[in-house]
């Protein structure tokens, strides 16, 4: 991956994937080709699993066995299934994430119970959980925590909320699956799209130290059957990825820590020309973790005016999670609570151009429209 020459702005794409090219995944396509062998956990469908399950052993210290599954989005679904209490209707999640998890939810049999999140880390915490649990008529069956653009979550501290309340716990971690730093059996379910660091096009991923909560959602993925009989033991689907999605991964693996490398830099660079300005990047972001959905917090007061500008510069941007789930007429009057903090930030996180092509002149053009310099 070679670095972007600083050439003039001009227009500014918001996000370019960055998958591997032909002649990278030439060899394992040829390892498809001799074995005959196309999906249903096929050899290469293995070898990925475990080199994931390595690469993350080595990030977070935890001894994590995977499940790969079709997308991000069936890998919320399963693992709510598999965790979630019988009997009960709701999840509770914040209503300001990607509007997938609620789909995700809804498809794993539960309504989403709609909280606030925290102002800083724009995410769902244990004590506003604990507050919600309080104010709920009914215990929920489970509680689904949302990553915020591919920030590691705080797995020690939702393990403490779980054993002193007794609901499940399920990580909506989408973007984060190279930034985790910590994992135990509360499974992760990450996404590998293409929008992703990690990106195989389509394709997920359920992360957890369970063994056997792991057999159960990759028998999910393929029609509940455990073991080698063909005999269906769960309820499950074809959730599953073929040999060449597999194929893909392997190669944006053997890529990673180059791309890795890239958007640290390119996130370093935003950090540093907005350092002087009343805008701030997420914490950790460029310094321990980082993403392709990077966004700016830009005040209110200088809102319209860089947005107008970056309109202006034909600079791309995004509200990568829209104004919240209670927004989208699909999701109309769910269950809610109040919402002040996601009133107030979804309409000013910004999502900024960051992807691996974008040159020095353009990270200066973009910091310089946001701050109207």
């Amino acid at each position: 991956m070679t670095r972007p020459a600083d050439t003039a702005p001009g227009p500014i794409p918001v996000l370019v994937p960055s998958l591997p090219d032909t002649e990278a995944l030439i060899p394992y396509l040829r390892r498809i080709d001799a074995a005959h062998w196309y999906s249903n956990y096929g050899p290469l469908w293995r070898e990925f699993r475990d080199r994931l399950a390595a690469r993350i052993a080595a990030q977070t210290g935890a001894a994590v066995h995977v499940a790969l599954t079709a997308n991000g989005t069936s890998a919320i679904d399963l693992a709510l299934r598999v965790r979630a209490l019988p009997g009960r209707r709701f999840c509770l999640m914040p209503s300001y994430t990607f509007v997938a998890s609620a789909h995700a939810v809804c498809n794993a049999g539960l309504t989403p119970y709609l909280v606030d999140i925290d102002p800083t880390s724009l995410v769902l915490t244990p004590a506003i959980a604990a507050a919600a649990l309080a104010r709920m008529a009914e215990p929920p069956a489970a509680v689904l925590v949302i990553s915020a653009y591919g920030a590691p979550p705080d797995v020690a501290a939702w393990e403490a909320f779980e054993r002193t309340h007794g609901i499940p716990v399920v990580f909506d971690a989408a973007a984060a699956c190279m930034s985790l730093d910590a994992a135990g059996a509360q499974p992760l379910a990450v996404s590998l799209h293409a929008t992703k660091v990690l990106g195989i096009g389509e394709g997920g991923a359920v992360i957890s130290t369970d063994a056997g909560l792991i057999e159960r959602i990759t028998a999910m993925t393929g029609f509940g059957f455990l073991g080698a009989a063909r005999t269906a033991e769960l309820r499950g689907g074809n959730f599953r990825i073929s040999e060449y999605a597999a194929a893909v991964g392997l190669a944006a693996l053997d890529a990673i820590d180059t791309k890795l490398a890239r958007l640290r830099e390119v996130t370093v660079q935003y950090r540093e020309n907005l350092a002087n300005s009343r805008l701030r990047l997420q914490d950790g972001a460029g310094e321990s973790w980082v993403t392709m959905t990077l966004n700016v917090r830009v005040p209110d007061d200088m809102l319209a005016d860089a947005l107008a500008r970056m309109d202006a510069g034909r600079i791309q941007w995004r509200r990568w999670w829209g104004l919240g789930c209670h927004t989208h007429p699909a999701f109309a009057g769910l269950p809610a609570l109040d919402l002040p903090a996601t009133a107030d930030l979804a309409p000013r996180v910004i999502g900024v151009p960051c992807h691996t092509e974008l040159a020095p002149a353009q990270i200066r053009a973009v910091c310089d429209a946001l701050i109207g310099r």
